[in-house]
């Protein structure tokens, strides 16, 4: 108790935020999310901004983030007219936010953002803070893929990351202004890891808990989804990417 009252004590307002989540099928989850993300955000920014990405949702999605937006300040919508996909829609959020430090999840409120605050001190050395998951919330198919898929980027690429695809993670505005994103798949997320480290920026992790998807569907399972990021990996190994 008292190491978590000197963190606090020891932790200054961020100068400035940007907020982004890409959301398909997640009329019911953004309601839950944005509130939430709106008293995180005044609570550790002095200023910041929330970016909602719709991406061609078929149900009340973009409906429902614009009223949001009409409701709380600082928040915009882009909307897509057709489905672009994860690695595109994350992509697209990383070139939309403008302020000193990104904050990005997934719009299916399955991370809870306050997870973050404790680790905000880690921001003084850190310029990436990327969140792991212990025990993820979904089928054993999906943590056999999560787990291949971490093997294999740190196999290719001696990327020392305990959760690649994890959706909480900080990236200060300097990582992004030396690095250049090229992925429009999911591996986007491995790309951007990479060449953090690469370019010499320090990573730093803490936990997350993965909770259940209560609304809409989950799509990151599909086989071509599947097939578009591991054909991005070997592209980017063999440096075609």
């Amino acid at each position: 108790m008292i190491h978590c009252l000197l963190l606090c004590y020891l932790i200054k307002k961020l100068s400035s935020v940007s907020f982004f989540c890409p959301a398909y099928y997640d009329e019911k989850n953004l309601p839950e999310l944005i509130p939430r993300v709106f008293k995180f955000l005044s609570e550790i920014a002095d200023k910041f901004e929330i970016i909602i990405i719709e991406d061609g949702s078929p149900d009340k999605t973009g409906a429902v983030a614009d009223g949001l937006a009409r409701h709380y300040p600082g928040i915009k919508v882009i909307h897509h007219s057709c489905n672009l996909g994860y690695g595109a829609t994350l992509k697209e959020g990383f070139r939309a936010a403008g302020y000193d430090y990104i904050i990005y999840t997934d719009g299916d409120n399955q991370y809870d953002i306050f997870e973050i605050k404790p680790h905000l001190f880690l921001l003084k050395e850190a310029a990436v803070l990327s969140g792991y998951v212990t025990e993820k919330a979904v089928t054993t198919l999906r943590k056999f893929q999560s787990l291949t898929f971490n093997w294999l980027v740190a196999t290719l690429f001696s990327v020392k990351i305990k959760d690649i695809n994890c959706a909480l993670k900080v990236y200060k505005r300097r990582v992004l202004e030396n690095i250049e994103m090229k992925s429009n798949s999911a591996f986007i997320d491995a790309e951007m890891l990479i060449k953090s480290q690469k370019a010499g920026f320090l990573i730093a992790q803490f936990p997350v808990t993965h909770y259940r998807r209560q609304h809409g569907l989950a799509g990151g399972s599909r086989p071509g989804l599947i097939f578009q990021t591991i054909k991005d990996m070997i592209k980017f190994r063999l440096g075609l990417l």
